[in-house]
């Protein structure tokens, strides 16, 4: 592995960095869906993650559109608030910083400075939802995702499975059908998705992520792909499936849950990106509660 510069001097971040990132997530466990290495190496070509070092602190940076974008530094809580302000100190003019994805407990550092703009960042909060709720689908809220279940366990001769290695070409495959039916080619954000996705399929033993499909008449239908967030925490990474297969998302949902995320109590289904549909769908899972994240950024003296 690559020795880590100093700030604000950086490098890109590579596989081999994942040690670096396991020791850190285990002596400081996240709470946002961004920091799992898995999701930092998979879109680090899209976002252009480096990382950098300073004082007892890593720093994950994106520089998408030349712009310093520096996420929650990882290090005791206790010096964070000291951190920020010294890695705003050390910005030059030509690289101005911003940081992105700060948990509440941060933002709260911030609240009501005269030195800093703190803002609510609301197409990135995190949807957490208990593990049981989306597992048993109790109460009238639920009876949609249940009538959809049972059509499509009534419908489709279908299979779930969790996948093993031997599954991952099939699985690529089954993303790229996906996204030839999208359009994805000439959808940035598609595309970018597409290539995430690969990242993961194609590093999935080595990144230790778990997946489950579904498998109508010997195809792959639907996959899903998450992780261990921290002890009471499962994260979904991924959740694809064939639409013209109804009622095929909320069973690969349920089925996923049932099989990987069972000892846990939360779920955190990732943020919605400001994609009115994909609110509307994660809304209509009830979440048990949001985690926010705020953007900061230094004023003008």
């Amino acid at each position: 592995m690559k020795s880590i510069p100093e700030f604000p001097n950086n490098r890109p971040i590579e596989l081999e960095d994942k040690p670096v990132f396991d020791n850190l997530f285990k002596k400081y466990p996240p709470v946002i869906s961004d920091f799992t290495f898995t999701n930092i190496l998979a879109w680090r070509h899209a976002h252009k993650f480096r990382i950098s070092y300073l004082d007892d602190f890593y720093l994950v940076i994106s520089l998408e559109d030349n712009i310093w974008r520096i996420y929650d530094p990882i290090g005791p809580i206790e010096k964070k608030d000291k951190i920020i302000r010294k890695c705003f100190t050390a910005a030059t003019v030509n690289n101005p910083i911003k940081f992105v994805m700060l948990p509440e407990t941060i933002a709260e550092l911030f609240k009501g400075s005269t030195e800093f703009f703190l803002e609510e960042d609301r197409n990135n909060f995190d949807y957490i939802y208990l593990v049981k709720n989306l597992i048993e689908l109790k109460g009238k809220s639920f009876d949609g995702k249940r009538n959809f279940i049972k059509r499509f366990k009534e419908k489709y001769q279908y299979k779930y499975k969790k996948m093993t290695k031997n599954d991952i070409e099939r699985c690529i495959s089954f993303e790229d059908e996906w996204c030839l039916a999208r359009d994805c080619f000439n959808a940035e954000g598609l595309e970018r998705e597409r290539e995430a996705i690969n990242n993961m399929l194609k590093n999935f033993e080595y990144l230790n992520i778990k997946g489950g499909i579904i498998e109508i008449n010997n195809k792959i239908e639907a996959v899903s792909l998450g992780e261990i967030l921290n002890e009471e925490t499962f994260v979904v990474h991924i959740e694809k499936a064939n639409n013209d297969y109804i009622g095929i998302y909320q069973t690969i949902n349920q089925m996923f849950c049932s099989n990987e995320a069972l000892r846990f109590k939360y779920v955190n289904r990732e943020q919605d990106l400001g994609v009115p549909g994909l609110r509307n769908a994660k809304e209509s899972y009830h979440p048990n509660k949001m985690i926010k994240k705020y953007k900061l950024r230094a004023l003008e003296k």
